[in-house]
């Protein structure tokens, strides 16, 4: 390294007559602090050769050979500033002192590199380096789909599944994808869109699906249609945007809004007909989520507000395992939903849904109201108990699920009740 000197000429400046001038330069304009830094924790990139050219008139007599860097010059000054931080600028001094110190680097005395005796050789090979892809005779740049396989960014590997999955349930080409990935990626950001395709993506390397087959097909084909059309999910949509889509999407009328346990995206297959005829019984599917109603989510669109409207999401969305957040949460949203049908603050819901009032909402009367009267009860003396005692608290989950299932069409004519949204 003590023979190689940086190149006055190199194409990164204009002409410079000093060392310390293009060390200077190399470090205000050209990133090499943060170059110093990789090379301190990784050392220097093993795929990279550093290209040279031997000094006029060295090596003669009794002195040693000596070369300039044509190519590498980035590297070899960070090398450089690393092995003797006094060469930096002044400002930087301790800067490269503290890098080199605390990274335990080890100064590095060789470097592998390429002779070059024809100058016209080597500025050729520097051309297919830096001068773009030339019809790709240069280097190529990794596009999205490219970056995600290799580097992995989580948001980027659950839109490349979801895309894959769409590809081989033929719902999108090769072609069609080019270019979707981003745009793709910024709408599976969304917790909201996610949830309203069935897919969970808690796990990136294996994102899975959360809806029976048919309705993440038709989910899938939905967005993907949307996706290559441009107008409904495209890169100008903002996040608020985004979140509405998926609301809208989640409503859609012919899914069964079922939640299964999670399968593998990469295990869905094209929809195959097969006999209806069972050999034995099968064990019901646990419950995963507490059960959207369509019914009622337009109720809450069309009359209440983006408070009720994000309760009920929020409390069909998290995943039944967390009953205390969903006893919690079941409470809030009657408890709102009843203070905007009238309920005043000094009188709980239970009471506030009175017989006369569901018979009134037209729920039905008499006995007909008693399994909607004792699940108002348990939901607001599970919620209570759950919010204000340090040890008492709801944990069964799915006496919670039927009972928001029971009092649901009675939330759906309460909403009903409440004047239209303008």
């Amino acid at each position: 390294m003590d023979r190689i000197y940086l190149y006055e000429e190199n194409p990164r400046h204009e002409p410079m007559e000093s060392q310390d001038e293009i060390i200077e330069y190399l470090c205000k304009d050209e990133q090499v602090f943060n170059l110093a830094r990789s090379i301190a924790e990784a050392g220097p990139n093993p795929l990279q050769l550093v290209g040279l050219v031997q000094i006029p008139g060295s090596g003669s007599a009794a002195t040693k050979k000596t070369y300039q860097v044509w190519e590498g010059n980035r590297r070899v000054c960070a090398i450089k500033l690393l092995n003797d931080p006094d060469l930096a600028p002044p400002h930087l001094r301790k800067d490269f002192a503290r890098l080199s110190s605390t990274s335990g680097h080890v100064p590095i005395k060789k470097l592998s590199a390429v002779i070059f005796g024809d100058h016209d050789d080597l500025k050729y090979w520097m051309g297919i380096i830096h001068n773009g892809s030339q019809g790709g005779v240069g280097l190529l740049d990794w596009d999205a789909a490219q970056k995600a396989r290799h580097f992995g960014s989580s948001r980027n590997r659950v839109a490349l599944a979801v895309l894959d999955a769409a590809e081989s349930l033929g719902f999108i080409s090769k072609e069609e994808r080019q270019g979707k990935l981003t745009t793709a990626q910024r709408f599976l950001n969304s917790s909201i869109v996610r949830e309203a395709l069935g897919i969970d993506s808690s796990s990136p390397d294996d994102v899975t699906y959360t809806r029976p087959s048919d309705d993440i097909k038709k989910q899938l084909a939905r967005f993907v249609d949307d996706l290559k059309e441009g107008e409904k999910v495209n890169s100008r949509r903002n996040r608020a945007q985004i979140d509405t889509y998926g609301r809208k999407l989640a409503g859609s009328s012919d899914i069964t809004g079922e939640r299964i346990e999670p399968i593998s995206l990469k295990t869905i297959t094209p929809t195959v007909v097969k006999s209806r005829r069972k050999t034995q019984p099968q064990k019901p599917r646990p419950a995963t989520h507490l059960e959207y109603d369509k019914g009622l989510a337009k109720a809450l669109e069309d009359h209440t507000n983006s408070k009720l409207e994000g309760l009920y999401y929020s409390i069909c969305a998290v995943h039944v395992e967390h009953t205390l957040l969903l006893t919690i949460g079941v409470w809030a949203f009657v408890e709102s939903l009843a203070a905007l049908a009238g309920k005043n603050a000094d009188t709980d819901f239970n009471a506030f849904f009175s017989n006369q009032k569901m018979s009134a909402l037209g729920v039905g009367t008499g006995k007909a109201l008693n399994a909607v009267r004792d699940a108002l009860g348990r939901i607001s003396r599970d919620g209570n108990a759950t919010k204000h005692h340090q040890v008492s608290a709801n944990f069964d989950r799915l006496q919670l699920a039927n009972d928001l299932a029971t009092i649901t069409p009675l939330l759906t004519k309460t909403a009903e009740s409440v004047a239209p949204r303008k």
